[in-house]
């Protein structure tokens, strides 16, 4: 191993360190794992579940203190019996790399492997995410993990228990940003938890983002949906921030107030400034409050691939060359406190002026669904109500992607669901890994004079 590779794994390590355990029992202490809840069926005894859920015999006195039982042979069919967590049996579960997007290979692992789609993660496998780079992480349950540029997490906890079909959940972020999608038929009970040098954050099923800046120090939590337990590593208690909600936490790893999100920039022209190129200027209506915009640029629908990602003073994005085939951008405010906004995907694309159509293409990008059928929806929204343009059970993807086409300039929602290519080892269950997607954008038509 060079010596700069060396160094690389001793500041990880350092970095891990302090995060699992310079802070660990604080953070343990903040949202301790709930129990795991289990219907008792006809018939059933404690010893009977232990031969089959347990890892030793011992634990049953335990559980027979948590449910202030008599008996351990004698249980009440229906009611609801607590299992500690750590006394079920485990198996591991792995994370499927579902999209990336780098100029550079990316390693990990020990010894060091070439990160590619379709590589399955284990527990404790360290993801460092370049600069100018992008990567998405599909779960067992279907959640989603999103890396953007200069990202670097661990998944300090994957694993399943024989009580749970959810694979629990611990990610270490140690720079940059994630973004999730929690797959919202999870138990209540199953932990799923994000954990940074200054917070600790408990989830169900909703769709949040989290980010820490090692230079200065700062954190920030923004939820879209749903709802999340959340609390600074020195904070006292935690706080319920719900959708539309986003606290900032300061270098002490306290929280600071809980803010609105700004809402999204919104389109309000677009403008030639090289016509021979086909160039566009997108002018967006600015949000008083916001410090600055960030915009991601993709090919696809569903922003995975390829994406590009630009800092802004000013809400003005500079489009490259346009064609029928949209071009994707999600835009967001910035707030003074770094909480990113709620987004907005905009479609763009050029139509020739001298024909009577106005309909454009939009590529979605599945690179996991090679050969299975996907179910897709896609419905367009006009003047409030609704027309469901797309609804199949049989759609295919060719090289990892397909193109709906001759859709009409509008507002859209989607979504689409397909059993992975991709085997998770050692599963303990018989389904298959399912990937679920949803989304919306603005699908806008400009007309040129290009051939």
């Amino acid at each position: 191993m060079g010596l700069r590779m060396l160094n690389t794994w001793i500041r990880w390590l350092s970095v891990i360190f302090l995060v699992t355990s310079t802070h660990a029992q604080q953070l343990d202490n903040a949202i301790d794992p709930p129990p795991i809840v289990y219907k008792i069926q006809t018939g059933d005894t404690l010893t009977q579940l232990s031969k089959k859920y347990l890892r030793q015999p011992a634990d049953l006195e335990a559980i027979r203190a948590l449910n202030y039982l008599r008996s351990i042979d004698l249980l009440p069919t229906g009611e609801l019996l607590k299992i500690p967590r750590q006394a079920a049996k485990q198996s591991p579960s792995q994370a499927t790399v579902m999209s990336l997007s780098c100029a550079h290979m990316i390693r990990t692992g020990t010894p060091p492997k070439p990160l590619v789609v379709g590589s399955l993660l284990n527990e404790g496998a360290i993801i460092d995410i370049p600069a100018e780079c992008h990567a998405s992480l599909l779960l067992e349950d279907s959640s989603i993990i999103r890396l953007p540029s200069s990202a670097a997490i661990r998944l300090s906890v994957l694993r399943k228990n024989a009580l749970e079909t959810a694979p629990e959940v611990r990610l270490d972020l140690v720079r940059g940003r994630i973004e999730l999608e929690v797959y919202k038929g999870r138990a209540q009970t199953t932990p799923f938890e994000v954990r940074t040098p200054l917070s600790v954050t408990g989830v169900r099923g909703t769709e949040f983002r989290v980010g820490y800046t090692s230079a200065d120090q700062t954190g920030q939590l923004e939820v879209i949906g749903g709802i999340v337990k959340a609390m600074g590593v020195n904070d006292s208690q935690s706080n319920e921030i719900t959708k539309g909600q986003g606290v900032p936490f300061d270098k002490s790893g306290k929280a600071l107030p809980v803010e609105k999100l700004l809402n999204a920039p919104i389109f309000e022209r677009a403008e030639v400034i090289q016509r021979t190129q086909g160039a566009y200027a997108i002018k967006l209506i600015s949000r008083p409050q916001a410090h600055h915009y960030v915009v991601t640029g993709s090919k696809s629908a569903n922003l995975l691939g390829e994406r590009t990602s630009q800092i802004l003073q000013t809400p003005e994005v500079i489009t490259s060359k346009l064609s029928q085939e949209a071009a994707f951008y999600q835009v967001a405010a910035v707030s003074h406190t770094g909480l990113v906004g709620a987004t907005r995907e905009y479609g763009f694309c050029a139509v020739p002026s001298d024909t009577k159509s106005n309909r454009c293409k939009a590529v979605f990008e599945t690179p996991l669904a090679e050969g299975a059928a996907i179910t897709f929806a896609l419905i367009r929204h006009v003047s409030g109500s609704t027309q469901e343009l797309v609804s199949t059970k049989e759609l295919q993807a060719h090289n990892g992607r397909f193109t709906l086409e001759g859709l009409p300039a509008g507002h859209y929602s989607w979504s689409m669901s397909y059993v992975t290519t991709q085997t998770i080892a050692n599963a303990s269950t018989d389904e298959p890994s399912r990937s679920k997607q949803s989304g919306s954008f603005d699908l806008i038509a400009l007309t040129t004079t290009l051939p």
